[in-house]
């Protein structure tokens, strides 16, 4: 049974460091592109769009570890019963989207990012996610015995 538990949360941190590697490549190359086109723009704030694009991706990471740490905490625990894992996961998610809302609300209200860069950096995470299921998907079905 330890053996088992310690190949999942091998597994957990490996889709981990997956996900946030990703995340970084390909975040990185949108802000980089941002940052060419605001300076080939000539536009006053160079800064405003590649640095909203990073901040959106590492919200968005963060988003996806908050994530990944309530499901290992919650559901993988031994001896939870399945009626109080899913009290305790609504309540964090409750409590973790709260806090992600608010930090919307306050950068966006604020103006401290470009909106459409915010968007563009959320969702290049979201798409780093699905990247690496691919991926991971992929090496399975490759390791699978024929």
């Amino acid at each position: 049974m330890t053996d088992e538990l310690e190949v999942r949360k091998q597994a957990v941190a490996a889709i981990l460091k997956g996900v946030a590697k990703k995340t970084g490549i390909i975040v990185s190359a949108a802000a980089a592109a941002a940052l060419v086109f605001s300076l080939i723009r000539d536009a006053g704030e160079w800064w405003f769009l590649p640095a909203s694009i990073l901040f959106g991706g590492i919200l968005g990471w963060l988003n996806f570890r908050w994530l990944a740490i309530a499901v290992q905490r919650v559901y993988l625990r031994q001896g939870a019963t399945p009626g109080m894992s899913n009290l305790a996961a609504a309540i964090i998610n409750i409590l973790k989207l709260s806090i992600i809302f608010i930090i919307l609300f306050i950068v966006i209200k604020w103006q401290l990012v470009h909106v459409f860069g915010l968007v563009a950096g959320l969702s290049f995470c979201f798409l780093a996610i699905v990247w690496e299921g691919a991926t991971v998907m992929k090496d399975s079905l490759k390791n699978q015995p024929r």
